[in-house]
C-alpha cells in the first residue's frame, strides 16, 4: 500500500502551472506559492529548529524562486530546485551566524528571541501532538545542525511531501549516498527517542539521574549520545524504551505545521506585485483583492490531522478545542485582576489572613480566586508544601516552627499567566518562575522567550480530591506538576491511578509569610 501523503496530490503544482508561472501568468504564481510555502516553512523551521531567522529565510527561498523561474530549464524539477533553494538558504544562514562574533550583536539582539524559537514545540502545540509523536517531535532536539538539515528533508519525506530523488536532489547527492546520509540521521533520531522516553519514565532509573547531575537540563549531541549509551546497557531503561515503534510508522500522513499568517501576508505583499510585473502588467488594484483572496485560502487550507485532539486552524494560527471534562474556566477578561486576589463573592470566601504561627488554611481554587500570594500543600503528603532548595522543585516539610527560609521557600505569588492569562505563571519572592525544563521543575528568571512563557504557564484543573487543584503545562498538555516518589517535583505525563492523581493534587492554602 502506498504511503498516505498529508498534501492533497491534486495540489502539488504539474507541469503546466510552473510553465505559466514561469511566463508571468499571476493565477499560476498564487498556486505555487499556496501550494510550496508549507513545505518550505516546515523544511526551514525544522533545519534551523525554529530560530528566529526561520521567516527570513523562508522569504528568502521563495523570492529567490520566483525570481528565478524564467530561468527554470526544466519545469518538471521545480520542486527539488525549490527545495535545493531552500537548503542552500538555511546553509548560508548557518555559516553566516558562525562567522559573525556574538559580540557584534547589540544586546537587545542577543537577548530577543523569536515567538516561535522552538519549531519542536511549535509543532506539538499546533498539531495538538501526543504519545509517541510527541516524543519523535522532542527527539529533535538532541540532534547537531547538519543532521537536522537531513532529517528536515527525510521528514517531508516520510510524510508523504517529497520523493527520494526530490530529496537526493536537494541536498545534491547522489541517491546511494543520500540513503546512507538519512539512515544515519534515522538512527541518532531513534536513540534521541529513546533518552526523551528514559528521562521522562516515573520512576526514572537511579543510575540515569545519577549521569545527569553535571547536565544543564538543555538537549545536546553530546548528551545524547551519552545518554544513549545508558540507555542501551540499562535493563530498566530498555524495558522503557521496548514499545517505542520505528519513526517512519509515525510520519506517514504527519500534518504540516502551518504557515504563520503573518508571514503568509509578508510574502504575497513581496512577491504578488512582481509576478504582475513579470507578465508585463501595471500593479492593478485587483492584485490586491487577489493577495487577500490567497491569504483565505492559506488560513482556511485544511489540514489532515492524526491525532484524537480537535485542532481548528484560524487565521495560520491554532484554536485548540480539548475534549475534556476538566477543561479550565475562562472568565472574561476584563474581570480579570492579574495581580490581586479577585473580589470575595458568597461562594467564593477570600482567603484567611494568616500569621507565621498557624497553618495555612485552605484557598478556594475557583480561577478567579487563585492570583496572590499562597502556599501549595500536597493533598496527600501532610505538612508537605511545593518549595524551592536551590533553584529545584521539591515537595519539602514546612511548619509553624519552621525557619523562616523554609516559609519564603514556599510561599509564591500566583499571577496571570505568562503565556495565558487564563492560567498562571508561579512567583517566587526573588521575581523567578517555577517552570519545567527538560520537564524538571525548577525556577528561573523570565528571559523574556515565548519557550520560557510557555514553560511557566500552569492552567488550573480539579484536583483528586474536594478542594484539591492539579496544575497542567500549558504547553505540553497531559502532562502535570507532581511529585515523585524522591519528592522532586516534574511536569510528568498523566497516569490513569490513584497515586499519580494524588501526587499531582495541592491545597491551595494562605502565604506562610
Amino acid at each position: 500500500m502506498g504511503r498516505v501523503r498529508s498534501q492533497d496530490v491534486r495540489e502539488r503544482p504539474d507541469v503546466a502551472v510552473v510553465v505559466a508561472a514561469r511566463a508571468g501568468d499571476p493565477q499560476a504564481v498564487e498556486h505555487l506559492v499556496r501550494g510550496c510555502l508549507p513545505l518550505v516553512y516546515n523544511i526551514v523551521g525544522r533545519a534551523l529548529d525554529g530560530h528566529s531567522d526561520v521567516d527570513d529565510v523562508v522569504q528568502d527561498t521563495m523570492l529567490r524562486a520566483l525570481d528565478g523561474l524564467p530561468g527554470l530549464e526544466e519545469p518538471e524539477r521545480f520542486r527539488s530546485w525549490l527545495v535545493a533553494i531552500a537548503v542552500r538558504q538555511v546553509r548560508d544562514r548557518w555559516r553566516g551566524r558562525q562567522a559573525r562574533p556574538q559580540s557584534d550583536l547589540p544586546d537587545e539582539a542577543v537577548q530577543e528571541v523569536a515567538p516561535e524559537a522552538d519549531f519542536a514545540d511549535l509543532a506539538i502545540l499546533r498539531l495538538a501532538l501526543s504519545g509517541q509523536r510527541r516524543e519523535a517531535v522532542e527527539a529533535t532536539r538532541w540532534l547537531e545542525d547538519g543532521e537536522r538539515e537531513v532529517l528536515s528533508l527525510w521528514w517531508m519525506e516520510a510524510a508523504g511531501e517529497l520523493t527520494r530523488a526530490e530529496l537526493a536532489a536537494a541536498c545534491d547527492l547522489a541517491p546511494q549516498h543520500a540513503a546512507v546520509r538519512v539512515q544515519r540521521v534515522k538512527e541518532r533520531l531513534e536513540s534521541g527517542r529513546a533518552v526523551v522516553r528514559a528521562l521522562a519514565a516515573s520512576p526514572r532509573c537511579a543510575e540515569l539521574d545519577a549521569q545527569l547531575t553535571s547536565w544543564d537540563g538543555r538537549p545536546s549531541a553530546r548528551w545524547r549520545k551519552r545518554l544513549a549509551r545508558h540507555v542501551r546497557d540499562c535493563p530498566q531503561c530498555l524495558f522503557n524504551t521496548s514499545e517505542l515503534v520505528p519513526t517512519e510508522g509515525l510520519l506517514g500522513g504527519f500534518a504540516l505545521v502551518p504557515v504563520p499568517i503573518g508571514l503568509a501576508g509578508l510574502l504575497l505583499a513581496k512577491s504578488m506585485p512582481s509576478a504582475s510585473a513579470a507578465g508585463g502588467t501595471a500593479h492593478a488594484p485587483g492584485s490586491v483583492s487577489r493577495a487577500g483572496h490567497l491569504l483565505g485560502k492559506l488560513a482556511a487550507k485544511p489540514v489532515a490531522m492524526l491525532t484524537a485532539g480537535a485542532v481548528a486552524l484560524v487565521g495560520g494560527g491554532a484554536l485548540y478545542a480539548y475534549t475534556r471534562s476538566d477543561a479550565p474556566v475562562r472568565p472574561p477578561a476584563a474581570k480579570a485582576q492579574p495581580h490581586a486576589p479577585a473580589s470575595p463573592t458568597a461562594s467564593s470566601p477570600p482567603p484567611p489572613t494568616l500569621t507565621t504561627s498557624a497553618t495555612p488554611s485552605p484557598t478556594p481554587t475557583a480561577v478567579s480566586t487563585l492570583l496572590g500570594r499562597h502556599a501549595l500543600r500536597s493533598a496527600e503528603q501532610s505538612g508537605r508544601y511545593v518549595r524551592e532548595v536551590g533553584n529545584l522543585g521539591f515537595l519539602g516539610p514546612v511548619a509553624a516552627t519552621s525557619p523562616e527560609s523554609a516559609k519564603q521557600e514556599a510561599t509564591f505569588r500566583f499571577v496571570a499567566g505568562l503565556a495565558d492569562s487564563h492560567c498562571y505563571s508561579i512567583e517566587d519572592a526573588s521575581g523567578r518562575y517555577l517552570r519545567h525544563y527538560a520537564f524538571r521543575i525548577r525556577l528561573d528568571a523570565n528571559d523574556g522567550s515565548a519557550v520560557f512563557q510557555k514553560d511557566a504557564t500552569f492552567c488550573a484543573r480539579p484536583g483528586s480530591i474536594d478542594g484539591s487543584v492539579s496544575l497542567e503545562s500549558y504547553n505540553y498538555p497531559g502532562r502535570y506538576l507532581r511529585y515523585r516518589d524522591n519528592l522532586e517535583l516534574w511536569a510528568d505525563l498523566a497516569q490513569n491511578t490513584a497515586a499519580f492523581r494524588a501526587s499531582r493534587s495541592f491545597t491551595v492554602v494562605g502565604p506562610w509569610t
